[in-house]
């Protein structure tokens, strides 16, 4: 498999780029670390999937096999960037294609909120998920694999909601709050959406038409 390593991160591989001849050896896990440690050793780390270098301040040539956890924590945590904005992207390029009323709002560690009108909100979640599955599928074909499982491909469910909250579902009962969102305000619960349900509803298209809800 290649690995994104020296020079323009494609040509190396594992074996080039370990200079050390120790490795993790054992469990499930082994050879995903010894391959973000690949990364963090070359020369010019840069991320599996955008390329993105790491501060010149870490690289091998100023401190050698120094500060090891967090170049190997940068490789990890730049890569969920990477899938971020690539996300991103892809969720404007769908909205301004297929005439979606939306816009971006926050991301929250790995979740991503976005404020859509009533009318398009079935069409923006269908959206999201062929903005994961083309983003998984770019990941995967830069890091050598060449089939993605469905178990991966799509969100286990989309949140559908008029307020901002953890989980559909809760009613966020607090000190401040003690009537909750229900009794208190009239907010009724939202729906989670898996994407055999988002098919339903949408057709599995992203024109618009008539939606049964």
């Amino acid at each position: 498999m290649l690995w994104h390593a020296k020079q323009n991160n494609i040509e190396a591989t594992f074996a080039d780029v370990v200079e050390k001849p120790h490795v993790w050896v054992g469990g499930s896990e082994s050879h995903m670390f010894n391959c973000l440690e690949a990364i963090a050793r070359s020369e010019k780390p840069r991320t599996p999937v955008l390329g993105a270098r790491i501060t010149r301040a870490l690289e091998p040539d100023y401190v050698d096999e120094q500060f090891m956890t967090s170049r190997v924590n940068w490789v990890v945590q730049s890569s969920a960037v990477d899938y971020l904005h690539i996300m991103l992207v892809c969720m404007r390029w769908l909205f301004t294609k297929y005439e979606i009323s939306g816009r971006f709002c926050i991301s929250i560690h790995d979740e991503v909120r976005y404020m859509v009108s009533s009318e398009d909100c079935y069409r923006a979640a269908l959206a999201l998920q062929i903005t994961n599955l083309l983003t998984r599928s770019l990941f995967a074909l830069r890091l050598g694999f060449k089939d993605l499982p469905q178990s991966v491909a799509f969100f286990s469910g989309i949140d559908i909601d008029q307020v901002l909250r953890k989980e559909p579902h809760l009613d966020c009962v607090t000190p401040s709050n003690p009537e909750g969102l229900m009794k208190g305000y009239g907010m009724p619960p939202g729906s989670t959406f898996d994407i055999k349900k988002i098919l339903e509803v949408t057709h599995g298209s992203l024109t618009k038409h008539e939606i049964n809800t």
